[in-house]
């Protein structure tokens, strides 16, 4: 019996079917309905980046015509409780693909280089398919396909350009994993955070600000632009403090996509003189650990 199941364990095997216990299979043999709430992991093992907030103002969502439901910039009433659901008077709803348009060129480099910089994943042909496709991190390759459909610069020209002086490990303390790099004036530090946004939203101090784009007019972007090589490195960001009502809308808003069962991951960074940063705690090789 043991090696009639071990036979059975190895065909399931080349039909990509992971069998932990071996008396499984004989159970599975009488079972004729599979119930599972794990859809998206049992179809293609995908993520895919299909809302997400800019600052605290701009939100997007991937085909927002077809998925309003995906943003809380608009006033609606919950038809469970009968309530309406608060807004913010700057909010604004924008389509995933015209997120460029929002976009001043210095915020949209430095969006790409959260992105690129801080991340292991890569590029690899798919030995199925033939499709040159993101391999690693499911996270990672999810964002990574984003900065690519947007067109931005090229992740591994932005990663090769970084000089990079301390990767941060993700740990599970502090939800989150972090790259430090040297701009190129040589004179600053800059690092880069990306982790679970009800953790790091509450370490932020002040958030990106983003307009929306003028009623009625249509913004045309070209590549050279989009690549941001002729643009100055330097170029400002705007921002603001996150003041109370800030706060609360960075919460309500991450409360509103969990509860649509999304993954809400925070992108941040932050500036220094030095690094390490005065006050750091530093591990035995001399670099910051917390």
């Amino acid at each position: 019996m043991t090696l009639a199941l071990a036979f059975a364990t190895k065909r399931m095997t080349y039909e990509k079917l992971l069998v932990r216990v071996l008396g499984s299979c004989e159970t599975m043999a009488n079972a004729s309905v599979i119930c599972t709430d794990k859809t998206g992991t049992l179809t293609q093992n995908v993520m895919t980046v299909v809302a997400g907030s800019v600052g605290i103002h701009g939100k997007f969502v991937r085909q927002l015509e077809e998925n309003a439901a995906r943003t809380n910039a608009d006033e609606k009433t919950d038809e469970r409780t009968e309530t309406r659901e608060r807004k913010h008077k700057d909010d604004f709803s924008i389509d995933q693909a015209q997120l460029n348009t929002i976009l001043p060129s210095a915020l949209r480099r430095l969006f790409n280089e959260a992105i690129a910089v801080n991340s292991t994943a890569f590029e690899d042909v798919d030995p199925e398919s033939g499709e040159v496709v993101f391999v690693g991190s499911k996270t990672e390759t999810a964002l990574l396909t984003f900065a690519k459909e947007l067109g931005w610069a090229d992740f591994r020209k932005t990663r090769d350009h970084a000089d990079v002086v301390q990767m941060i490990p993700f740990s599970s303390e502090r939800k989150s994993m972090g790259v430090a790099v040297r701009k190129e004036s040589g004179k600053r530090y800059r690092v880069f955070f990306k982790g679970a946004s009800e953790i790091l939203s509450k370490k932020c101090t002040r958030h990106v600000v983003v307009t929306p784009p003028p009623q009625g007019e249509k913004v045309g972007l070209d590549n050279k632009e989009l690549s941001g090589q002729d643009e100055e490195q330097d170029e400002a960001i705007e921002t603001k403090e996150i003041d109370l009502l800030a706060e609360e809308n960075i919460s309500r808003t991450i409360i509103f996509y969990a509860n649509q069962t999304l993954r809400t991951i925070a992108l941040c960074y932050r500036d220094f003189e030095s690094w390490p940063p005065p006050g750091a705690e530093l591990d035995e090789e001399n670099e910051v650990c917390n």
